[in-house]
């Protein structure tokens, strides 16, 4: 184990939460191969790490993985056991799955985000940006959270699926249910396993029926699509299309949540780069890559290691917990010169902020697409944005790390 004097790093504390940036300094400079406290009761801790260099090679390393390795000394799963249908719908999750799973699932799903796919779909996510606005434009303030950066992606993946836009509520209220219970955290009370158990069944009732009528009525959406390659002889059973779909309306969109949210946070506490932006939105692409460096919407990845491994002279056992630190490593000066100031002139913007490796993020360039296509809508439309509260309440997730709320107010029209 580390063997540094440095306390004890616990990232799930509101306390780390709030500000991510300042511990991530002190462990980088003092200690960035850390052993600290796991969100597993079970385990005595977990690793952390805290440098590009060695974070780079954890996420291209076969030796480490997404799939949870058993220990005797301790249950590994992503959730508890005891919540079978929610542990059965996690552990078909792409995220959570290694080769050949893996890649077949991913290679299937990946059809759907193309880069002609998302050109395509650039019209439709305008006109669901404008009529989220149209419902908050007259009162002249807003819960960016939960009026605009939830409901977008979610209601996009809804459309892609080839469900119900409408039935948007229902799908937030499981996806944060299941989020709520796979994230990383410490001890969740039963009652947040108990929710996340009600929803998973929640989505099989929803999506075994149109899966159903997709097998006897295909339509042009990606249910159909992994239906028909079901049915082909890929092997996908219809409980792994009911997970995917479950998965992609979870976290698969929680980070465009976070890039829009703090995308916008960003932007108005940089005056100057604000201004910059709205007299020259040719520069959008370049701010979204960014926004997603500075302040990253995924700030930790998590692996297992699968055997034995020297990581910065320090020695990570089979089965151990590794935490990278995603936020960390795209802010490190030995990467990136001035890594603390916002430029969205920035001409070194690439990061890992869509993990890397086989589990690189399948829908990043669909997220990008909705970060551009939202922010543009905000500024466009809204004159004189603002912050109505500088106390920002954050979300008890250190994984998909973003604002809780974010009050903004504007000029009426």
């Amino acid at each position: 184990m580390s063997t540094s004097t440095i306390e004890r790093l616990n990232p799930f504390v509101q306390e780390f939460i709030s500000d991510p940036y300042t511990h991530y300094r002190r462990y980088r400079e003092q200690d960035p191969v850390h052993w600290g406290v796991s969100s597993n009761p079970q385990l005595q801790g977990a690793w952390y790490v805290f440098r590009y260099e060695d974070v780079m090679k954890i996420m291209e390393d076969k030796r480490f993985g997404r799939e949870f390795i058993k220990r005797e000394d301790a249950e590994t799963t992503p959730v508890p056991t005891a919540y079978n249908t929610f542990l059965t719908m996690v552990s078909k999750w792409i995220v959570f799955r290694e080769p050949p799973d893996h890649t077949r699932l991913k290679s299937l799903v990946s059809k759907a985000f193309t880069t002609r796919v998302v050109e395509n779909l650039r019209p439709c996510v305008y006109q669901i940006a404008d009529s989220l606005l149209d419902n908050v434009h007259a009162r002249g303030e807003m819960d960016l959270v939960e009026e605009y950066a939830f409901r977008l992606p979610i209601m996009v993946i809804a459309m892609m699926l080839g469900a119900d836009p409408n039935d948007h509520p229902l799908f937030r209220k499981w996806a944060l249910a299941l989020q709520n219970a796979s994230a990383s955290r410490l001890k969740p009370p039963p009652a947040i396993y108990e929710n996340a158990e009600k929803a998973s069944q929640e989505f099989i009732n929803y999506f075994k029926p149109i899966i159903t009528d997709r097998r006897a009525n295909p339509q042009d959406d990606l249910i159909s699509n992994l239906v028909k390659a079901a049915d082909e002889g890929d092997k996908l059973t219809d409980e792994e299309i009911v997970a995917t779909c479950t998965h992609l309306l979870t976290a698969g969109h929680e980070t465009t949540v976070n890039l829009i949210a703090k995308g916008i946070l960003a932007l108005l506490r940089n005056p100057n780069a604000l201004q910059l932006l709205r007299s020259h939105p040719e520069y959008m692409p370049n701010a979204i890559e960014e926004m997603i460096r500075y302040d990253t919407p995924i700030q930790m990845i998590t692996r297992w290691a699968y055997a034995d491994i020297e990581i910065g002279g320090q020695q990570i056992k089979r089965g151990d917990s590794v935490g990278l630190g995603g936020g960390c490593i795209n802010n490190e000066p030995l990467r990136y010169k001035n890594p603390e100031v916002f430029d969205i002139q920035r001409e070194d913007t690439k990061s890992c902020g869509f993990g890397g490796g086989i589990h690189y993020c399948l829908g990043s360039s669909l997220a990008r697409a909705e970060g551009q296509i939202a922010l543009n809508v905000l500024l466009n439309r809204l004159p004189e944005l603002h912050l109505l509260e500088d106390n920002i309440k954050w979300a008890n997730n250190i994984i998909f790390h973003g604002p809780k709320q974010l009050k903004v107010g504007y000029r009426k029209p």
